[in-house]
């Protein structure tokens, strides 16, 4: 059986103060009237040796709030008994059982310390008394003591009300108290629930204590987890995308190659038909490698070396030198170093890329390349795009090569994509006035 919080904060609680008061009712009951009769005994006793020390009856009296008698030890034991009790009427102490005895006397006068205790009965109440020789007399040290069993009786009964009284207040005080502390675990459990639907809401809890420390937890996990989920349904369109724009390139050279390797069998072959179907397997092959080169721009080696950016822009500039024809090429350069701690393959990709793709589709004659002190490699020109809004997905080709020796799979850019995020470096396109131009932020 599952108690809530409320009950069994009010069960403990409750426990708590029966115990409390069991222990405190045990105490007054035994142990408090022994502790009590040791403390007047102590006090008899100190006033004996009070009087010992400085002999002054009154002053001793007075202090320690005790009667002191002195009798004749030569009187006979009757005579003695009533000169002592005669003395405590005039102090005003009715005694109704109270004499020395024998043995007492006897004691006494080895100059022994005597303590007698007399329950007094019915009069509800108890005298201890101290004898000592002192010379020829009985020197008597008393003091009246209430019968503590009585008194530790009404106690424990003005205990056990006050313990019910207790008790009802406690069940109103944690009742109150516990709505007060399970509201807000109630929202979090409300919460709770909601993210594991799926629905990130967020607690607002102000308690200034361990409970507020949660729901900013939760809270916490609650946005990481939507994020998470965003970046997971992202990625999932993104494999439907990948899926769908491969299954489209694989199937057109597949078509090709079918139609052509049939011709061959049925004796149509012209002569072109090996070239055209080993063409089509080279675009396999290619995109394939794209394909797997993209795919393994996911892993993050960090195998990170130190190398001059600037040397690598103008090595991949001249490397197409050769093959830009009638395209210039405008390379601008604010530094003339730039120590770069990275994947330098992976750098090397991003830029080649930039390049290759701006030779390829170019609708003009000028490519214009500038970097500056800042890191910003920035590569513009001419195109007929109306539209770049998913020019970094994979598989997409917005236009086609205007020079015949270059064919694209769609899958460079949104390389350079991936790549640029995986290693920290931001990567945007804008295109204004018949104008693509792409911004790779480099940062040392």
């Amino acid at each position: 059986m599952k108690y809530k919080i409320g009950t069994k904060l009010t069960i403990y609680i409750t426990l708590v103060v029966i115990i409390t008061f069991s222990i405190s009712l045990v105490v007054s009951q035994f142990f408090l009237p022994k502790f009590y009769l040791h403390q007047l005994n102590q006090k008899v006793t100190d006033a004996l040796v009070a009087y010992q020390n400085f002999d002054d009856a009154s002053l001793v009296e007075r202090q320690f709030d005790v009667t002191i008698l002195s009798v004749s030890l030569d009187d006979t034991i009757n005579v003695l008994n009533e000169n002592l009790k005669q003395q405590l009427a005039r102090e005003h102490i009715a005694l109704n059982k109270f004499w020395v005895s024998d043995e007492v006397l006897q004691k006494v006068k080895e100059d022994k310390v005597v303590g007698k205790l007399y329950d007094q009965g019915k009069q509800k109440s108890s005298f201890i008394v101290h004898y000592v020789k002192e010379g020829n007399q009985l020197m008597m040290i008393g003091s009246s003591m209430a019968k503590f069993t009585d008194i530790a009786y009404f106690i424990n009964r003005f205990n056990l009300v006050f313990l019910i009284v207790s008790i009802f207040v406690i069940m109103v005080v944690t009742a109150i108290l516990s709505r007060k502390l399970t509201r807000p675990l109630n929202e979090l459990k409300k919460v709770a629930k909601e993210i594991g639907e799926l629905d990130f809401k967020q607690a607002e809890i102000r308690t200034g204590d361990e409970i507020e420390d949660l729901a900013r937890s939760i809270n916490k996990m609650s946005k990481a987890l939507e994020s998470a989920q965003q970046i997971l349904t992202k990625r999932n369109i993104d494999l439907k995308q990948f899926m769908s724009g491969l299954t489209h390139e694989l199937k057109t050279p597949l078509a090709l190659i079918k139609v052509y390797s049939s011709g061959i069998k049925d004796g149509l072959d012209d002569g072109t038909y090996l070239t055209v179907i080993n063409k089509q397997v080279d675009r396999m092959e290619k995109i394939i490698t794209d394909m797997l080169y993209f795919a393994k721009t996911e892993e993050n080696d960090s195998k990170k070396t130190s190398f001059d950016l600037i040397e690598l822009i103008q090595e991949i500039v001249n490397s197409y030198r050769p093959i830009q024809g009638d395209k210039i090429i405008q390379l601008k350069m604010d530094v003339t170093e730039f120590i770069l701690k990275s994947e330098q393959e992976k750098a090397h990709f991003i830029i080649e890329n930039m390049v290759s793709n701006a030779v390829k589709y170019t609708s003009g004659d000028e490519i214009h390349i500038s970097f500056d002190e800042n890191g910003m490699f920035e590569i513009s020109n001419a195109t007929t795009l109306i539209d770049i809004s998913r020019i970094w997905l994979p598989f997409y080709v917005g236009e086609s090569s205007r020079d015949k020796h270059f064919s694209g799979t769609g899958l460079g850019l949104a390389t350079v994509k991936s790549l640029a995020e995986q290693l920290g470096y931001s990567a945007e396109a804008t295109l204004a006035n018949g104008k693509i131009t792409f911004k790779i932020g480099f940062v040392k």
